[in-house]
């Protein structure tokens, strides 16, 4: 069904740039760093940005400095996230305690879910718990999960790998927290290969993280640190991409618009990117079954992209797993791949 493809802008920017680099010699720690950074800051409205070379990296830096300096504990994630999640967690030196259960209308765990997995622990205030926005869509009761969080104590970390320019009433991922990580790997929605972008509300919790993220090798005052530096030919290319943003999201809606025509006029069930105060980034368009047998009611989609996760971490009550689907919806998707599945959506029976 093709690859997905970088705006020719973003491919012309690099060109343009990333001989200066070569020649000044400046192969690290330059502007081009601190131009991801100011951009991401001036585009979620969020005051501290950082950019590192994976969201992993950054999630790990964060969650090892709750660990170390915060007194944090223990963590909690939801069951519906990439296992990389739950390595990143457990690598931290936080004690993984638990997996939460999700839902079936965002594939992420609503507020009565938090509450309730929340309600069974003792000494909350001891944890974190790292929340995982899926495919493109800000978890719709983030603002109640981080509000009880904040009054339990517990340090509230956004998986924010999908959410790039996702919005929810106007706000960006990552600032509902105390801090996010956006994902620039080579298949999310603003695709630079690899990379991370760090924000936070938080001007002590970024001043750590800075320096941890290069072993506080100049100020020398944390005892904890590595090496999670972006280069400054990838954050170029971050650069390059990211400035395109918006002309990548638009390009999805309007893909969206022709499979939203189509399964509205025949009945397939879907999550809406703009219902409820929802600006979702579009990095999955996924469908949802309620059907006794999913698989038959999906039967006739052929052209399918990979799910959001083929798997849980957890249990997985409402079947997410089998209950959902993902069309194409990569940025630049060729004509006759929308009109194959525009065609499929048609032939539901």
């Amino acid at each position: 069904m093709g690859m997905i493809k970088l705006p020719k802008n973003s491919i012309d920017f690099f060109n343009d740039n990333y001989s200066n680099i070569l020649e000044s010699g400046n192969l690290a720690e330059g502007d081009w760093n601190k131009k991801v950074a100011e951009w991401s800051s001036h585009y979620t409205g969020l005051e501290y940005s950082l950019a590192v070379n994976s969201n992993g990296a950054g999630l790990f830096a964060l969650l090892k400095i709750m660990q170390h300096y915060w007194g944090k504990k223990r963590i909690f994630l939801q069951s519906n996230t990439m296992y990389g999640v739950r390595t990143i967690a457990i690598s931290s030196g936080l004690e993984l305690i638990g997996y939460m259960d999700c839902s079936l209308d965002y594939l992420m765990p609503t507020y009565d879910q938090v509450d309730d997995f929340i309600s069974h622990l003792d000494n909350p205030s001891e944890c974190v718990f790292l929340i995982t926005h899926i495919g493109g869509w800000v978890n719709p009761d983030i603002e109640k999960i981080a509000k009880l969080c904040k009054d339990k104590g517990i340090a509230l970390l956004e998986d924010c790998a999908h959410s790039l320019g996702s919005t929810l009433n106007g706000n960006h991922t990552g600032g509902f927290g105390d801090a996010g990580v956006y994902s620039l790997y080579a298949t999310k929605t603003i695709p630079a290969g690899e990379g991370g972008i760090i924000v936070t509300k938080d001007k002590g919790l970024h001043a750590m993280v800075e320096k941890f993220v290069m072993y506080d090798r100049f100020d020398q005052e944390l005892d904890i640190g590595v090496n999670l530096r972006m280069s400054e030919i990838n954050a170029l290319l971050s650069f390059a991409v990211i400035m395109e943003t918006e002309s990548i999201i638009e390009n999805k809606y309007k893909i969206s618009g022709e499979y939203i025509k189509a399964c509205c006029d025949n009945n397939w069930k879907y999550i809406n990117p703009v219902t409820n105060g929802q600006r979702a980034n579009l990095y999955k368009f996924i469908l949802l079954s309620n059907a006794k047998d999913p698989e038959k009611e999906f039967s006739k989609i052929k052209s399918r992209t990979s799910p959001v996760y083929d798997y849980a971490l957890g249990k997985d009550p409402q079947e997410l797993i089998a209950r959902h689907i993902c069309l194409p919806i990569w940025y630049r998707l060729e004509n006759e791949v929308i009109d194959r599945v525009v065609s499929e959506l048609k032939n539901k029976g």
